[in-house]
């Protein structure tokens, strides 16, 4: 409600400022909007749209319009062809349906780029399922779906640098050489909203969800990250013991390596120095003694560069490049050379190796 009432008002000393006159009760201040494969084959994008209404005696609503179109200014101009009033930009999300985002986004959200009204800090989001559901399900703990999205992606972004993501960062990864865009994925159903992880691409092209785990390590594997936080589920090697780890207060930093004798010879070299505090650990271990901190060290090293190693087979078999390697290996090279190379051919089969150092400060909770 709070989202809702501030846009209203910004609205308000928006359009007292303007040439033309408008009147609030007049307009329909677009909240979120989602797009998702329409079941017309004429018809391929089936477009909703959420905005809240005001009556002139001051009431609150919220008022949903969906239409299929063939593009996305085909669906605006059907939907303003639904309503008495007049329809302005302002939506805080926009939202893609799984089997839109597979078939790939460019074509449907190129038209964004020179629209002023989608500004560049909208926020984009893979939905598992419809996006239309997602914004449409009432849920008994959820007023307003919209909203609680929006604030969500707020929380998950300041958390996960990965998932911070805009309209800008968007076309900015896609239209870059060398890397491929990352969108958050959600899910739902008749009770909660649910972040299920990130979902990495190839090109425009939705490939793959990654697990809340590995976007966690991929969080990392991106950038330095300042007053990060991180799970672990541990297994010591010489007892066998599981144990659950969770650090807070990490800073980390990256140091990259590219080594490039020839297109079919090179490598990448990570380097990821972690220093954080133990927040609470379930293990045996007494970590007052100064050999199991440095044991510990170790196992959380192991785990990191055990998952990372994972990860980056996962990504290379997508083809997809959200760290951006493809970015470092251009930046060693000639225009004229990285252009010679065919990357996507040559990503799959890249000699990629993680290296980290861990240091703690025990300061947290054991059992």
């Amino acid at each position: 409600m709070q989202i809702r009432i501030g846009v209203l008002i910004v609205m308000c000393f928006l359009l007292a400022g303007c040439g033309d006159e408008n009147i609030i009760e007049e307009l329909a201040i677009l909240q979120s909007v989602s797009f998702d494969v329409s079941e017309n084959d004429q018809y391929p994008i089936k477009t909703t749209v959420l905005f809240p209404t005001v009556s002139k005696e001051g009431m609150f609503d919220t008022k949903t319009l969906t239409v299929n179109g063939k593009s996305t200014k085909d669906s605006f101009f059907k939907l303003q062809n639904l309503t008495n009033l007049k329809l302005v930009g302002g939506q805080g999300t926009i939202l893609f349906g799984e089997e839109l985002a597979k078939k790939g986004l460019i074509h449907f959200v190129d038209n964004f780029t020179r629209d002023p009204e989608v500004g560049t800090r909208s926020k984009f989001v893979l939905v598992q399922g419809k996006g239309d559901k997602l914004l449409t399900t009432q849920m008994p703990d959820v007023p307003d779906n919209a909203e609680y999205l929006y604030t969500f992606l707020e929380k998950v972004g300041a958390e996960n640098k990965i998932l911070n993501t805009s309209k800008f960062r968007f076309f900015r990864d896609y239209y870059d050489d060398g890397i491929d865009p990352v969108l958050p994925v959600f899910s739902y159903d008749d009770r909660i909203i649910q972040l299920r992880g990130a979902g990495i691409f190839k090109d425009d092209q939705y490939v793959k969800c990654l697990s809340l785990r590995e976007t966690q390590i991929l969080n990392y594997l991106s950038g330095d990250i300042k007053n990060g936080g991180l799970i672990l589920s541990i297994k010591d090697r010489e007892s066998g013991e599981n144990s659950q780890l969770m650090l807070s207060g990490i800073n980390s930093n990256n140091d990259v390596k590219v080594n490039i004798k020839n297109s079919q010879d090179m490598r990448v070299e990570l380097s990821l120095d972690l220093k954080g505090s133990v927040l609470e650990y379930t293990g045996t271990m007494d970590l007052s003694d100064p050999e199991n901190q440095k044991r510990l060290e170790k196992q959380v090293e192991n785990y990191l560069n055990i998952h990372a190693k994972k990860l980056f087979h996962k990504m290379q078999i997508h083809q997809a490049d959200p760290i951006g390697i493809g970015r470092m290996i251009r930046n060693h090279l000639s225009y004229d050379k990285w252009k010679e190379m065919k990357w996507r051919e040559v990503y799959p089969d890249l000699n990629i190796k993680t290296e980290a150092k861990v240091d703690l400060v025990i300061i947290g909770k054991t059992k």
